[in-house]
């Protein structure tokens, strides 16, 4: 029973830090993104 529980509490972090890893990228990406733009903006002026 006890190593049960372990097993789906560790499966658990693990979808954490699966989804917490994608969004750090997605976050990462889309930053670097923005600053791409903000630079093609500045250098039209």
């Amino acid at each position: 029973m006890e190593v049960t529980r372990l097993m789906a509490s560790l499966h658990d972090f693990n979808l954490f830090s699966t989804w917490t890893h994608f969004y750090l990228e997605m976050y990462v990406s889309l930053d670097h993104f923005i600053d791409i733009r903000k630079g093609l903006w500045r250098s039209l002026d």
